[in-house]
């Protein structure tokens, strides 16, 4: 890690001596023999590059942060064999490097260890998020995660087999051994690839500087496997060292990602991570329709062959595999929509219940004292309202402690609904202030009485009572509301423990 000045200092001397050592091997600059050795060399020395500065870094760090860098390191290490290999085979043996060789083992080798770094990567991630509810890793989100590879996989895998590597194995007639070889490459690249384009849709992944610079290493290193598997398959009668340019600046990727500087902790602004989502989204599909496009073309211009038992694999697995996802995201979309109207349910009884006992708030109580106030107006339904307070209840918070207080504002309001009916309103009004509305009660004052009794067993209540029985167009549900109020502190002056009744 060096500070960030000198850090694009150093990528531009970094990039511009690998281009430069590309563009030497394949512009004639050098020929022959010589540019051979110049391609080769700067290939291990790009590899060895990547080595050095990852494990030179990984001295001074510590966390994820060093575990991801000892395990770039020993990939590139194995690589740099590899590559080391393939020079003895060229520059001082002088022939053709047979496949399979020691050397493919050495260059598969980064495989493991970079599967490791990027997974260290993508677990160091910040815990705060704004899109907590897209972030979360349930077992269904990472099945499709797990779909979405395998879709992107097999489709751009049938993509590289009907396009040059079928042609270059079936040319070849290959041993088993040479078989796996020569699928081990592309499958790789095209898992790691698909790893390095998931982890970067994550916006709470900390180390994205060298997310980002591993990834294009590796995209690098996948660009020139494919171009050198084309060019085989076509039977072209050499590799060109422009080629071979992935070889050489992606090693010099991996090195510069782990000089890279730490991160600073700032959110990226709404509208790119509203973008990145939707780069996640669509990726599955992307090769999808791309290989699809490529078998619609050759289906209409006649250039169809009877499937090979890869290609039909390869089909067989990326449909079944969007089957099962389409299957997933429907079972997951199902289980959402259940719990927003299930957190709609919760919002609105939040929003007209009292949270403490469950009962009907100030606004949802009002709103039913118009509504009977209404029907009371327009066809005669009579109703009561009863004001309910509790005596002395501060004596019980100061005393016992608020803890108690709350303890026993609970059992009022259970005592409160087993004096009425279930259509009736039981409702906290605030404090120890209680409001019960019974409709359609020719005497609502038994209903009074029968909660003086309840209460008389936990706590006095002094009780407001007004009867709405005959007709008054003045009446409003305030007017009532305040009379009852007026009623109320009546009862509690003549000493409490007991009702007043209005008409």
């Amino acid at each position: 890690m060096i500070a960030t000045r000198r850090f694009a200092a150093t990528a531009a001397v970094v990039l511009v001596t690998a281009t430069a050592a590309s563009v030497a091997a394949s512009f004639d600059v050098v020929g022959g023999w010589a540019a051979v050795a110049v391609d080769d060399l700067a290939q291990l020395a790009t590899g060895l590059l990547a080595t050095g500065c990852c494990w030179w870094t990984a001295r001074r760090a510590t966390g994820p942060d060093r575990r991801w860098r000892l395990a770039a390191g020993f990939g590139a290490a194995c690589w740099s064999t590899g590559q080391a290999l393939w020079t003895w085979y060229q520059l001082v043996e002088r022939r053709a490097v047979p496949s399979p060789s020691p050397a493919d083992a050495g260059y598969l080798g980064i495989v493991p260890f970079a599967f490791v770094a990027l997974l260290v990567i993508g677990n160091h991630r910040r815990s705060d998020s704004p899109d907590a509810l897209l972030d979360r890793r349930t077992t269904s989100a990472r099945l499709v995660l797990l779909l979405d590879g395998l879709i992107v996989v097999g489709s751009l895998f049938a993509l590289v087999w009907t396009t040059s590597l079928g042609a270059l194995v079936a040319a070849g007639n290959p041993s088993s051994a040479a078989f796996l070889v020569a699928i081990a490459y592309p499958v790789t690249d095209l898992v790691l690839l698909v790893i390095v384009v998931v982890l970067g849709a994550d916006r709470k992944v900390v180390l994205r500087p060298q997310l980002r610079l591993l990834g294009l290493g590796l995209a690098a290193l996948a660009a020139s496997d494919l171009a050198f598997a084309y060019l085989v398959s076509v039977q072209a009668p050499e590799v060109p060292p422009l080629a071979n340019a992935g070889f050489v600046l992606g090693p010099a990727l991996i090195a510069l990602a782990a000089l890279a500087p730490a991160p600073t902790a700032t959110a990226g602004p709404s509208r790119h991570r509203r973008s990145w989502q939707w780069a996640y989204l669509l990726m599955p599909y992307v090769p999808l329709l791309v290989t699809s496009v490529l078998v619609l073309r050759r289906t209409a211009i006649g250039d169809v062959g009877p499937l090979d038992a890869v290609e039909i694999g390869c089909g067989f697995t990326v449909f079944v595999a969007v089957i099962l996802r389409q299957l997933v995201t429907i079972v997951d979309n199902t289980k959402l929509v259940l719990l927003l109207r299930e957190s709609e349910r919760t919002l609105r009884h939040q929003a007209h219940h009292d949270p403490l006992t469950g009962l009907a708030n100030r606004a949802l109580f009002e709103r039913r004292l118009d509504e009977a106030m209404a029907a009371h107006h327009r066809d005669g339904t009579p109703f009561g309202l009863l004001f309910v307070d509790l005596d002395d209840f501060k004596a019980v918070n100061d005393v016992s402690g608020h803890a108690h207080g709350d303890a026993v504002l609970e059992r009022v309001a259970h005592r409160l609904r087993e004096c009425v009916r279930d259509t009736d309103v039981v409702a906290r009004l605030g404090g120890d202030e209680f409001g019960v509305l019974v409709e359609g009660v020719e005497e609502p004052e038994r209903v009074a009485f029968r909660v003086l009794d309840a209460l008389g067993e936990e706590i006095g209540a002094s009780v407001g009572v007004v009867i709405c029985s005959g007709q008054d167009p003045e009446a409003t549900a305030a007017s009532v509301l305040v009379c009852a109020d007026k009623a109320m502190y009546e009862a509690k002056r003549d000493g409490g423990r007991g009702l007043v009744i209005r008409s």
